[in-house]
């Protein structure tokens, strides 16, 4: 289903910026947290929003631009 997600150029744009913004405020949230199992999710999940950041502008990179867009 989401294979077929079709965003405009300004939608893909705010994607990445949310994503930007997780992965620079998660370090953060990391290091001001005592709860061991809370750090690693959190460690985790900044691991996966680095990875996203990369698929998405790799994936956007090689994209045909949008018509309009």
């Amino acid at each position: 289903m989401l294979d077929k997600l079709v965003l405009s150029d300004e939608e893909w744009e705010i994607v990445l910026d949310l994503l930007e913004r997780e992965r620079r405020e998660l370090p953060a949230e990391v290091r001001h947290t005592d709860n061991r199992a809370y750090r690693h999710r959190l460690e985790e999940r900044l691991d996966t929003v680095e990875d996203l950041l990369r698929r998405l502008r790799e994936a956007l990179a090689t994209a045909p631009a949008a018509p309009g867009g």
